[in-house]
């Protein structure tokens, strides 16, 4: 390796480097985003929920959406929609109205803040003082791994929001770490924009903002400054505290509602699995390692925890480098990445340990693998050991052969799915039910009069003219299904589920629901491996 590379200094990039490096990226993203345009995207289920309750607003305030009345399903009643932050349907959905299907707003939607993100982690790399090569080199881990390719070929919603806003969001914490009185309302209106992009992006932000605390130079030296920033830090995180406790939190439930006493036993075994997903997370190691280990055909492994105990030496290996290499010339940036990575992953520990029902899953710890990614590439281009070295490129390697192998797969896969009547893929439904429920969702004087019930929320987004509720059937309690009842008949009710489900009692579960309707009263049509139960009055 050369002097000048492994100097790192800025103005030393060797060109080549970053012009080839952004060759990949322009190259990668317009690939993407043309193959995307060719194919359509599949939407995600809770991206579905999200642009479901968007369709379902009818006139409603803000933020709210229309199901039918439990106690009467003629009716309907407006619900909070508390679970999923707005960015990921108000963006597409925003297009859609502006004349785009929703697959070509979706469509729109993944390259506009794929590009915004990109452009941001190069700003924000740039400010962290790395040099150009370094960052190109970052990006091009960033554009070739699976985590970026996902949202081209299935829009998982705010993901792909967060990762545009994200960096632009962590520049600003660095630019105002000195916490100046002025600091305050940016970093609260930066807050709320993450928030729009999605809900744990609060977690990052309040992480970011504690870190700039202690980001600044020696600050132990001067406590006094230190006492004041601490207190421009809360003063911001109290305000962004108060405003979303009230003016979102206690209006429904999240994923973080669910609390429990305090497990300690579960602090070791999710400590780890925290460190294995901030490693592997900008490049998707532990998603290749659970297709590798916990694919359901052939799973060697019970849980995503095991895979991670696998990856915390690599982990713990490549974090010592990172530490040890930077400790002089990258110092500030070490301060600040590593006490924001540490903040928000004692809020995941903290969030788990207390029956929170936020998935063990490394995609929440991407962007702060991604603030940590560049040290890294950093770190390994200037060690002085050869093994090291070559254990980072084969490391890169693999993160960039898996990423394009994931998304040309996807592609491939998504070819095989039916194309809805806006413009995208459904991974759940079949060709037989899109087409059905064309035949039923059909204007009529009376909306109301006709109900489709669907088994996931992204199949409801095929109907246009008439009412519609959804569940997510695969992954719902039998039990909770029979708890829930319905009262009221309507002239027209259509129950569409899985065959399977049909032996698994679930499909019996959600006729019962409807509790004014007897069971010799419903007809059944069978769907290509689908079943449609209905009654027609």
């Amino acid at each position: 390796m050369s002097l000048e590379m492994r100097s790192g200094g800025p103005g030393r990039s060797p060109q080549w480097i970053v012009v080839a490096c952004c060759v990949l990226i322009v190259a990668i993203v317009l690939g993407y985003t043309a193959v995307n345009a060719v194919v359509r995207p599949v939407i995600w289920s809770d991206s579905g929920w999200g642009l479901l309750g968007w369709d379902l607003r009818h006139g409603l305030p803000w933020n709210h959406w229309a199901s039918p009345d439990p106690q009467d399903i003629t009716k309907d009643i407006s619900t909070f929609m508390s679970i999923w932050s707005p960015g990921q349907h108000v963006v597409p959905g925003v297009l859609e109205a502006l004349g785009l299907s929703l697959g070509h707003a979706v469509i729109a939607t993944v390259a506009v803040f794929s590009v915004i993100g990109l452009l941001g982690w190069w700003v924000l790399y740039r400010a962290f003082g790395f040099p150009p090569h370094v960052i190109a080199i970052s990006l091009a881990l960033i554009v070739c791994s699976r985590g970026f390719a996902f949202p081209f070929v299935i829009f998982i919603g705010g993901e792909i929001l967060l990762f545009g806003i994200a960096p632009w969001f962590l520049l600003l914490v660095w630019r105002l770490r000195a916490l100046r009185w002025f600091a305050v309302p940016p970093l609260v209106l930066g807050t709320a924009v993450m928030f729009f992009a999605k809900l744990s992006a609060v977690v990052l932000a309040c992480a970011a903002i504690s870190a700039a605390v202690l980001s600044g130079p020696h600050p132990w030296r001067d406590r006094n400054d230190t006492v004041r920033r601490g207190a421009m830090a809360a003063l911001a995180i109290a305000i962004v505290g108060i405003a979303l406790y009230y003016g979102w939190y206690s209006r429904g439930w999240t994923a973080a509602s669910t609390m429990a006493s305090i497990q300690w036993s579960v602090f070791v075994t999710h400590g780890i699995f925290i460190l294995s997903c901030v490693w592997g997370a900008a490049l998707s190691f532990g998603e290749m390692w659970n297709f590798i280990l916990l694919h359901p055909s052939r799973a060697i492994f019970g849980s995503q925890l095991a895979v991670g105990y696998i990856l915390a030496l690599p982990a713990a290996v490549t974090l010592f480098v990172t530490v040890w290499q930077l400790r002089r010339p990258h110092r500030d940036y070490l301060v600040f990445a590593g006490l924001t990575t540490l903040a928000y992953g004692t809020v995941f520990l903290l969030l788990w340990a207390r029956g929170a029902t936020i998935g063990q899953e490394e995609r929440y710890f991407r962007p702060v693998s991604l603030l940590l990614l560049v040290g890294a590439v950093q770190a390994f281009l200037i060690v002085p050991s050869r093994l090291l070295r070559l254990a980072g490129v084969m490391m890169a390697v693999v993160g960039m052969l898996y990423g394009l192998a994931a998304h040309a797969r996807h592609v491939f896969v998504n070819l095989g799915h039916p194309l809805g009547v806006r413009d995208f893929r459904h991974s759940t439904a079949n060709d037989a039910v899109v087409k059905f429920i064309r035949t039923i969702d059909v204007p009529a004087p009376d909306r109301g009069s006709t109900l489709i019930f669907v088994p996931s929320p992204e199949i409801g987004l095929e109907v246009r003219n008439v009412r519609v509720m959804a569940n997510h059937a695969d992954f719902w309690a039998i039990e909770d299904m029979r708890n829930l009842k319905f009262r009221g008949r309507v002239p027209r009710l259509y129950i569409i589920v899985q065959q399977r489900l049909v032996g698994e009692g679930k499909a019996k579960a959600m006729m019962e629901q409807f509790v004014d309707y007897k069971p010799s009263e419903w007809k059944e049509k069978p769907l290509d491996g689908f079943v449609c139960f209905y009654v027609v009055d």
